[in-house]
């Protein structure tokens, strides 16, 4: 009900207007668009008023970010015939504007030459296991001052033993979720890739105005409920011959957040001079490195513990080592399982 990118943060801005804010002003209103559900719409306009209302396009129903991104792209081509595009989750905190737009300005320059799908890759700082990896290879060239890697693959969120293994090797970066590529070489991987996706696709881009709204709907729900990693980057390492479509990464030289992860919101709070980050209604007594929340008037107190997170809002308390909160979701799972839907 109140989804992360229409919250303020740390900020007087909602994440979805510093998403914006921080690519401005090299890319103008014009050439912006935004893809949620349709629910959304009116949050996003109130969120961003200079934005056009037909630059807001909505999902004709959930099916992952594969879908949606293609499907996006496919209405910002017949509209605007941009040479490269680049993707943005509004769920990011990047502090260095100016840092950020030279990288990006650098992938979408390389992307609008060259047949590649760029992906913009974070340094790991430690082995996070809510993240996705991307392993690379030698570097191709240095783009405005910036190296660029050619990608080896994409990998799932690991185990920590993995991860581990990741931040020794040193050749593996976060996958930020950040993208670019021209509009023709995401069509021509599609069609490689995901074949099934590229069918409904292409006959929704072929006849668009033909149809009702009802059979768009139709089309766009046979294509696959996947993420573009998983669908589509994971596969055209393996399914694109040599040279057709490559995967490179940018790095980023900055902090970089993402507040779909609440290691994140620990990271950015004020702590104490034992480790804590404690907000709202809260008490913690011989606690270390611990995240502890108490909101709507819900005490949250804590005892002796270390490096757990307690987090209790209305009518429900949870309590969790930090370094398995990417793991709450299995508990959702399990709290719908048991009939408890209202607590999740």
């Amino acid at each position: 009900m109140r989804p992360k990118q229409f919250l303020r943060i740390q900020s007087t801005e909602s994440m979805l207007e510093r998403t914006i804010a921080r690519i401005q002003p090299m890319i103008p209103w014009e050439n912006i668009w935004v893809i949620s559900r349709p629910e959304h719409r009116e949050d996003i306009l109130d969120h961003l008023p200079q934005l056009a209302d037909n630059h807001v396009i909505t999902e004709p129903c959930p099916r992952g970010t594969a879908a949606a991104i293609a499907w996006a792209v496919s209405i910002i081509e017949k509209s605007a015939s941009p040479s490269a595009v680049a993707v943005l989750p509004s769920d990011h905190i990047i502090e260095d504007r100016e840092r950020f737009r030279q990288v990006l300005s650098a992938g979408l320059d390389f992307a609008s030459k060259n047949p590649v799908i760029v992906t913009f890759g974070v340094n790991p700082d430690r082995p996070e296991t809510a993240y996705g990896y991307v392993e690379i290879k030698e570097k191709i060239e240095t783009c405005s001052d910036i190296p660029c890697f050619e990608v080896c693959k994409f990998h799932e969120k690991p185990a920590r033993e993995t991860a581990e293994h990741y931040l020794k090797k040193g050749t593996f970066y976060w996958n930020s979720g950040i993208f670019a590529f021209a509009p023709d070489t995401l069509f021509a991987a599609l069609s490689r890739c995901m074949p099934e996706a590229w069918e409904s696709l292409n006959d929704l881009m072929q006849n668009q105005s033909a149809y009702a709204y009802s059979f768009i709907e139709s089309q766009y729900s046979r294509m696959p409920c996947e993420s573009i990693d998983k669908g589509l980057l994971e596969r055209i390492p393996t399914r694109c011959p040599a040279g057709q479509i490559k995967l490179v990464l940018f790095p980023f030289d900055f902090y970089w957040y993402d507040m779909g992860v609440w290691e994140t919101y620990y990271q950015l709070a004020t702590k104490d001079e034992n480790g804590n980050a404690i907000k709202g209604t809260a008490v913690a007594t011989n606690c270390r490195d611990c995240l502890i929340i108490g909101e709507d008037g819900t005490l949250a107190a804590a005892t002796h513990l270390e490096g757990m997170a307690v987090i209790a809002k209305g009518d429900a308390v949870m309590v969790c080592p930090r370094d398995r909160l990417n793991e709450v979701g299995e508990l959702v799972k399990e709290i719908k399982k048991r009939g408890l839907k209202e607590y999740s």
